[in-house]
């Protein structure tokens, strides 16, 4: 008996030994074969990212304690321009119309910075009415030509940094009275520009061919930071960056119709269900007859068709002109006293009928057919009043 009770201990020590080497071998392979490893990954934009181009900027510039405002309109009582401030137009520069176009070139003489992009169709975008009103840019006969240029960072960007990107867009040219004044340009006046700064009274407009470098994820890459950076600077004290994104700002209707779908055809959805659902149910036109009386009249039908079939209907035709009798004499007690042929010629008189068919109503019935005219007409006597 102990024998045997030492064996079973024996197996079932060798059995957890081996199951405690297979789960060591198993932690050994797991931590000599794999790594663990940080992945990043890019999520798509959404919310203000999705539609503003200069959300990283303004986000940046904000990190810098610089005073920035992202709009899609350039209504005065929006953006009230002031001497020193920065005004970064994206796109759509054909929707400023010339009031507009006039007050913020009397802002930029006044002490503004104006960036703006010239756009890929230079000679469309020259006839603006705001290009028109600055005067800086000049429509060559030429056609335009788009070339790149690699911008570098600073020695002093971080290790391992990319510090270079290239600067691409469609070449433009100045007026000539501004292309010599130009403070900082990439580019010359031969082959045209991608980058200038002009002066304009007591402000600058800096023109740029291409202003992705100011937008989405291109600010990630440190060239295009300091690139930017430079371009807006100097940020005098006190002054404000209006980055408009875009013109034409859409409607709140338009905008929930167009990016708010999701919660509109929910709620379209759940309205529809409720409505359904307290609703009457629409059935036939005619009721259905009580199944309690659906009974009655199926057995009053079986019994006349048995008095019917008994008689030819006789029993039934003299229980209805004595049914009828009985009701003309309780509203015309003259009926009590006629009888036949005076009667039927009272009675077709009350009731402006025919004496001969009152007569054939109140005759025996000799066929079926008869006996069916015999009972239309004791009831077209009743119908009357």
């Amino acid at each position: 008996m102990n024998r045997t009770r030492w064996a079973m201990s024996r197996t079932s020590w060798v059995v957890t030994l081996i199951a405690l080497g297979v789960l060591a071998l198993g932690a050994l392979f797991f931590f000599t074969q794999f790594e663990r490893r940080l992945t990043p990954y890019t999520w798509p934009p959404y919310g203000a990212a999705r539609y503003n181009r200069f959300f990283a900027l303004e986000r940046i510039l904000t990190q810098l304690h610089v005073p920035v405002t992202s709009l899609a309109t350039i209504a005065p009582e929006r953006m009230p321009l002031h001497p020193g401030d920065t005004l970064a137009l994206g796109d759509d520069l054909e929707r400023i119309d010339e009031d507009d176009a006039r007050r913020i070139a009397a802002w930029v003489r006044s002490g503004g910075h104006l960036v703006l992009e010239t756009g890929a169709d230079v000679s469309a975008t020259a006839h603006t009415p705001l290009l028109e009103a600055l005067g800086v840019l000049k429509v060559k006969a030429a056609d335009a030509s788009a070339a790149c240029v690699l911008l570098r960072a600073d020695d002093a960007s971080p290790a391992g940094a990319n510090n270079g990107m290239n600067l691409c867009g469609q070449r433009f040219w100045l007026s000539p009275g501004v292309a010599s004044n130009a403070s900082v340009a990439i580019g010359d006046a031969r082959q045209g520009y991608l980058f200038a700064r002009v002066p304009l009274g007591r402000g600058r407009v800096s023109l740029l061919s291409n202003m992705g470098v100011m937008s989405g994820r291109s600010l990630e890459q440190v060239p295009a930071q300091h690139f930017v950076y430079r371009m807006l600077s100097p940020l005098p004290a006190g002054g404000h960056v209006y980055l408009v994104y875009a013109l034409g700002e859409l409607s709140f209707w338009k905008s929930l119709f167009i990016q708010g779908w999701p919660a509109w055809l929910a709620s379209t959805l759940l309205l529809i269900g409720w409505m359904a659902s307290r609703s009457q149910r629409l059935g036939p036109l005619m009721p259905a007859p009580l199944p309690q009386r659906r009974a009655l009249l199926e057995h009053v039908q079986a019994s006349g068709a048995f008095l019917f079939r008994r008689d030819a209907g006789a029993s039934l035709h003299a229980l209805a002109c004595r049914d009828l009798l009985g009701w003309l004499q309780r509203r015309d007690p003259l009926v009590a006293t006629l009888e036949g042929d005076a009667l039927y010629q009272h009675l077709a008189e009350r009731h402006s009928l025919d004496p001969a068919q009152v007569a054939r109503a109140f005759h025996p019935p000799a066929s079926a057919a008869a006996f069916r005219e015999s009972i239309v007409d004791l009831a077209q006597l009743r119908s009357h009043p």
